[in-house]
């Protein structure tokens, strides 16, 4: 079986696909892939600004679709994983990560020590310059063997539909 968390982009860009509802089917489907629903992803879901009909109508389409497929997988947040992600960032700086904290990469950091800390297996993104760059992974590893947790594998966007409409 497989533990997965989906980087928050995933759930917009699964929406722009014209087989998006039968993807999402599939994914709810396969008993040996698990998605998670993570707190964290769900807040930056909610704060899509809601300035017009379409936009309130992306947002409420976007968390239909993460509760849909995260189901009854829930894994709450907790002080141990904002201070991985936190030691994440301080390697990251230190090995010469240009990203802010604030405004650019605290979210990326918070899932991944949500699923080192929770033992997922993989993490999904649509973004791998930030959430799955080279510097970042070297990051993780780095803290992840200091407190011995699994790094999680890391795939892009184009695996998950892939593997969803049976290309893999």
């Amino acid at each position: 079986m497989l533990r997965v968390i989906f980087d928050t982009n995933i759930y917009g860009h699964l929406v722009k696909e014209s087989d998006w509802r039968e993807i999402e089917e599939k994914i709810k489907e396969d008993k040996d892939f698990i998605v998670y629903n993570y707190p964290l992803i769900r807040k930056e879901i909610r704060n899509i600004p809601t300035d017009n009909k379409l936009s309130k109508r992306a947002r409420v389409l976007l968390l239909s679709l993460y509760d849909s497929i995260t189901g009854k997988h829930f894994l709450e947040n907790s002080i141990e994983i904002t201070n991985l992600a936190k030691k994440y960032y301080n390697s990251y700086r230190n090995l010469g990560g240009i990203y802010n904290w604030e405004t650019n990469i605290q979210v990326d950091f918070m899932i991944v020590a949500c699923a080192s800390f929770n033992g997922l297996d993989v993490v999904y993104s649509g973004d791998i310059k930030t959430l799955g760059g080279k510097i970042a992974k070297k990051s993780y590893r780095h803290i992840n063997i200091k407190e011995s947790l699994r790094t999680p594998d890391f795939f892009k966007y184009e695996e998950l539909l892939q593997k969803f409409r049976g290309l893999l």
